[in-house]
């Protein structure tokens, strides 16, 4: 079946397959529709492909709880697998591959932070649930993500390190693909703090409505003494309590008349009293300065094409816009930059890598 064929088959049977997605299952399904394996039969029901489902709730982004985020295992192996194959042979077909892989696992990580971006969303707006399921929930996505720091360091060495210096193509495709990746990576730790923020403020959430529930069931329940004990135990936290006097005090609320009669003897009290009013000096504070961590890429192009450079990294690293940086920030803000500048085509890539394990490209 041609791919055309396979649309029209799908829009022919809209309406049959809509009600099936919907449904999870139908009867009556055309042969044709089995055939093409677009429904599978169980029993004496039809349901729609897992395949086909996953396609759709992509596309439609219904990110389920349960989604896996990627097992990249399988085209990193590939991909080792043919660099060496292309290392010894240097054949079209290997570089072909390399070239599919190295796309697949760019689509696998795009994809990847669309659905945790969406999975997030919903956790933060879905009311359907118990709070302890969405502990829960929160608690499995927060395990998948962490689990994808590995396989970022892994295929992140790969791109940057590993494939570098092949051939010319595959070199031009890692460097369009570059800063993308970055940002994806980046993400993920956005993304983990986010979740621990979730966590932490659904379970004050859960903590809050319990003390709402056990003081709703002792009214209900016309506990009394249990409530005045709860209620003067707990002064400092809940609203309208005060705290229990140790001399058998009673403490009640001021009315309004007697608010309003203490006000009028206040006034009377002090209007007879002469009060000098304080001379107020405004003291004039310097504005601060707000620290802009933004470097300057084209003041750095504009130093390189002045000076040339045999290591635009290492240039990059000593350059004047990121002297502001801590030596622990330095290395990353110096690559970040290197990854936008290197995207030049006076930019041209050696065989050899620098100290800090990064490619060297020299400015021409």
């Amino acid at each position: 079946m041609k791919h055309s064929e396979l649309l029209k088959l799908v829009h022919d049977n809209r309406e049959l397959i809509d009600r099936a997605y919907r449904q999870e299952h139908t009867q009556n399904v055309p042969e044709e529709l089995v055939e093409s394996t677009l429904f599978l039969k169980v029993g004496d029901r039809y349901k729609l492909n897992k395949n086909y489902l996953n396609f759709v709730d992509s596309v439609l982004q219904r990110i389920d709880y349960s989604v896996i985020f990627g097992d990249y295992e399988k085209e990193y192996k590939e991909l080792v697998k043919n660099k060496k194959r292309y290392e010894e042979r240097a054949e079209e077909f290997h570089k072909s591959a390399i070239l599919k892989l190295i796309d697949d696992l760019y689509f696998k990580f795009y994809n990847r932070d669309r659905e945790i971006r969406t999975l997030l969303l919903r956790l933060e707006n879905d009311t359907s649930l118990d709070i302890d399921v969405l502990l829960e929930n929160a608690g499995d996505i927060l395990e998948k993500v962490d689990e994808l720091i590995g396989a970022n360091e892994k295929i992140g060495a790969l791109f940057r390190k590993e494939l570098r210096g092949l051939d010319e193509e595959i070199d031009s495709l890692l460097q369009s693909i570059s800063v993308n990746i970055l940002r994806y990576v980046e993400n993920i730790d956005v993304y983990i703090r986010e979740i621990n923020q979730f966590i932490v403020q659904t379970k004050k959430r859960r903590f809050q409505n319990k003390q709402i529930i056990k003081l709703s069931n002792m009214i209900l329940d016309e506990e009394v003494n249990a409530l005045d004990e709860y209620l003067t135990l707990h002064y400092k936290t809940l609203y309208f309590t005060v705290e229990r006097s140790q001399k058998n005090k009673i403490r009640v609320f001021a009315s309004d008349e007697d608010v309003a009669r203490m006000k009028k003897e206040l006034k009377e009290t002090f209007s007879n009293l002469a009060l000098e009013k304080p001379v107020k000096t405004n003291a004039i504070k310097a504005q601060a300065k707000e620290r802009l961590e933004i470097v300057d890429t084209q003041k750095i192009i504009r130093d390189l094409r002045e000076k040339k450079s045999e290591d635009v990294f290492v240039f990059i690293k000593s350059h004047e816009e990121l002297k502001r940086f801590e030596r622990n920030e330095l290395i990353n803000e110096a690559f970040k930059a290197y990854l936008q500048i290197t995207t030049d085509a006076q930019v041209a890539f050696s065989e050899r890598f620098n100290e800090f394990g990064i490619k060297v490209a020299r400015w021409r």
